[in-house]
């Protein structure tokens, strides 16, 4: 489910109208929730995905599938809406993007910010809790941090809030001495 520039504008406007639509409603979470569950089926399903976008099929097989799909993971209501409304407009393959500009929208009304936190090694509870609370003293946000391990990255941690990245990782150490020997 690729994204070029057209398709993030498209995003943008699905997203925005899905927010203007969950402020009437007041269902933004459980929406915000709910297509994470469809996104994230999506994501590990690439046939379903081929089969849902692929336009020279007919639209009512597609829609069943589609049906079926927010019947297994108990969608309802505006999110099932919604889902079924990208279909019929032929954009199911840009729901990852619309739900992360969703989510965006959400989380800047409400103070609140996803980071990701890449260390060489799995880091206990403590460990993140205390970056967590070092990323909400620099950006003032609630912070809601997921976790992954790159071994690549020797030591150290590499934080990304949004496009802004904090890489005190050894491998970008070791990195930029490489590079300032190279210069010198």
């Amino acid at each position: 489910m690729a994204n070029s520039s057209g398709s993030a504008k498209i995003a943008r406007r699905y997203a925005r109208a899905l927010a203007l639509l969950c402020d009437e409603r007041g269902d933004a979470e459980a929406v915000r929730a709910a297509l994470g569950k469809v996104v994230a089926t999506l994501n590990a399903t690439p046939d379903a995905v081929a089969f849902l976008t692929n336009p020279t099929l007919p639209h009512e097989p597609r829609k069943a599938l589609l049906a079926t799909l927010l019947t297994e993971l108990a969608v309802t209501g505006t999110a099932e809406a919604f889902a079924k409304l990208v279909l019929d407009n032929g954009r199911i393959g840009e729901l990852p993007a619309v739900l992360a500009e969703f989510a965006a929208i959400q989380d800047a009304r409400s103070g609140r910010a996803d980071a990701q936190l890449t260390s060489a090694v799995a880091l206990d509870a403590a460990a993140v809790t205390r970056v967590a609370a070092a990323i909400k003293r620099l950006i003032g946000k609630d912070v809601q941090v997921t976790t992954a391990v790159d071994p690549e990255l020797l030591g150290g941690v590499v934080v990304r809030v949004g496009n802004t990245v904090w890489d005190s990782s050894v491998r970008n150490h070791l990195n930029r001495l490489h590079n300032q020997l190279v210069t010198d």
